[in-house]
């Protein structure tokens, strides 16, 4: 047996031990199956706009997501929302120099959306202090999401942090002390292409009280500075995700929804489904019919992956 079979084997093995045999599998309300789009919408409270302009992204992904520039506009795109029979949204938008959204504006708006609606609303924080991670929970934010990053050089020539990881490792104990649930996300690969990081973010969220954490892939895009790479291996993402659970045997894993596509998605599909993945964003049928060979129960819901 070669190391990494060996590997995944006791990968899978606490698991199941600590998590069972469900896989869920989830669809965004930015993606479109068969014709049908998921219950979970992802919004932009800046537009297109973001100063950090990082190599990755250069704002790309935010041309995805629903526009809310002003208060009155996200409540209103929430309450359509709600009226459609949308389970919740997802609140985002690009960050200021310091890699900020302009949370302050907002917090009113996202509390009457708590209190006019049942949707679930989970923020994609960016930088924060304690004073918006305590206004996050007084609003009735129900999940923070976080990209965490492990190496310096990284946040600096990727996502221009001027600060390195400081300023990430203050936003992880504001939303902590804050008392939400927060679901931290690392991007493998995120070094175009390279690994470099990745590992001392799994050292750093391994210190907080998780219920769930999810791996992304670098996604090279047109239109940015990463648009040539060279994506990481399959296996060496599916490698990752079993050392994970090494090392964070209590929380779930979640394979998220920014991943390359097609052979490539399949390939790591596979390969995460037997280093013992507990939900993924987007699986095709070939991954279902796997899961349920593998002996896993396969449950599907229109949400962003890092819900329950």
């Amino acid at each position: 047996m070669s190391e990494t079979e060996s590997l995944f084997m006791e990968a899978w093995r606490l698991s199941r031990a600590a998590h069972g045999f469900d896989l869920t599998i989830y669809q965004p309300g930015m993606f479109v199956i068969d014709g049908r789009r998921g219950a979970y919408h992802a919004v932009s409270i800046t537009g297109t706009q973001c100063a950090l302009d990082c190599d990755h992204c250069g704002g790309q992904l935010l041309k995805n997501m629903r526009p809310a520039m002003k208060p009155g506009d996200l409540i209103d795109l929430a309450l359509k929302a709600a009226g459609r029979g949308d389970q919740g949204i997802l609140i985002s938008g690009g960050c200021d120099e310091y890699g900020s959204l302009p949370w302050s504006d907002f917090i009113t708006a996202i509390e009457q959306i708590k209190n006019k609606t049942n949707l679930i609303v989970t923020v994609h924080t960016g930088q924060v202090d304690i004073g918006i991670a305590r206004a996050f929970s007084n609003a009735g934010v129900d999940q923070a999401l976080i990209d965490v990053i492990g190496d310096d050089a990284t946040a600096r020539e990727i996502f221009h942090l001027k600060d390195g990881i400081a300023p990430i490792l203050r936003s992880m104990d504001a939303l902590f002390q804050a008392g939400l649930e927060v679901v931290p996300h690392i991007l493998y690969g995120i070094h175009y292409g390279k690994e470099k990081g990745e590992h001392e973010a799994l050292e750093i969220i391994c210190k907080y009280p998780l219920r769930k954490y999810v791996v992304v892939v670098i996604t090279p895009l047109k239109g940015t500075r990463m648009s040539f790479i060279e994506v990481p291996s399959p296996k060496s993402v599916a490698s990752f995700i079993a050392e994970a659970r090494l090392m964070i045997p209590e929380a779930k894993c979640s394979l998220g929804c920014a991943r390359p596509g097609g052979k490539y998605r399949k390939e790591l599909d596979l390969l995460a489904l037997r280093a013992g993945i507990n939900s993924l964003a987007i699986g095709s049928d070939h991954v279902i019919k796997e899961a349920e060979k593998l002996g896993l129960n396969v449950i599907q819901k229109s949400t962003c992956c890092s819900l329950n």
